[in-house]
């Protein structure tokens, strides 16, 4: 698997309110498996016909609250 740091057009990951399961890797630095438990924990999957997308938002929030920086 390549490294992604940006996304195909240029945009940091950082920017971006949405992504697939490799950018949620890269963004948290976490395995597919983990990614995909926790976002199902935290409500942050969405599926777009047969594209699973995920929340950063929901998913930057979930951190915070189980880190304990809310």
């Amino acid at each position: 698997m390549r490294k992604m740091n940006t996304i195909e057009n240029g945009t940091d990951f950082a920017a971006c309110k949405m992504g697939k399961l490799d950018a949620a890797c890269v963004r948290y630095g976490l395995g597919r498996n983990s990614i995909q438990k926790m976002a199902k924990e935290a409500g942050a999957t969405v599926k777009v016909g047969k594209c699973r997308l995920f929340n950063f938002t929901i998913l930057d929030a979930y951190v915070d609250s189980i880190s304990g920086r809310e």
